[in-house]
């Protein structure tokens, strides 16, 4: 069985896309960021968190998390409109990095690895911004925005489009075969 450990319905679509069939199980953590602690570490810390104490030898566990970048800060998900707009006027014109995380883990351990995504924001006026929050409601989204969201703020990206919606893909395929190999190979041997 292949559970995901995740409530987005983003990744949910990227993995069915590719075939799986899925058992939803998000584990609810603290998102708290630790003091002076980096982005990438906070990453992983996050993602580790997220696969939880439970754990059958005949399943496959996948966890994932995104976070936005802006000068060494972690912009998190707003927590209303304000700060959407604040979160939204910082990154306007600017450059920024996405930065998507996934752990696998099955019988024979566990595997993290990550991707970034470099993300240029069109300079957006304050009015641009507040219709941009009134039609597509980016509460749920890390940074305030989703790339895949119609006129948006996005306008050039570097690297994979899937990262930024919240799954490292290319990461993912790269690992898949090894990780699924050594999957069956240990189901075969409790089998």
């Amino acid at each position: 069985m292949f559970v995901l450990k995740s409530a987005s319905p983003r990744r949910k679509q990227i993995l069915s896309d590719l075939g799986f069939t899925l058992l939803i199980q998000p584990e609810h953590i603290d998102e708290t960021q630790r003091n002076n602690e980096p982005a990438l570490s906070y990453l992983e810390r996050m993602v580790h968190s997220k696969l939880g104490n439970q754990f059958e030898p005949n399943n496959v566990y996948l966890a994932a998390d995104t976070i936005v970048v802006y000068k060494k800060e972690i912009l998190h998900k707003p927590i209303d409109e304000e700060d959407a707009m604040r979160i939204l006027k910082l990154l306007s014109g600017n450059i920024h990095s996405v930065y998507s995380g996934a752990a696998i883990q099955h019988s024979k351990g566990t595997h993290f690895f990550y991707e970034e995504t470099e993300i240029q924001f069109w300079d957006w006026k304050e009015e641009e911004i507040r219709d941009y929050i009134k039609r597509c409601h980016p509460y749920d989204k890390a940074g305030s925005y989703g790339i895949q969201d119609g006129k948006g703020p996005v306008k050039i990206w570097r690297g994979s489009y899937t990262n930024v919606m919240g799954f490292p893909l290319r990461s993912f395929l790269a690992r898949h075969e090894l990780w699924i190999r050594s999957w069956e190979e240990s189901i075969m041997r409790i089998n």
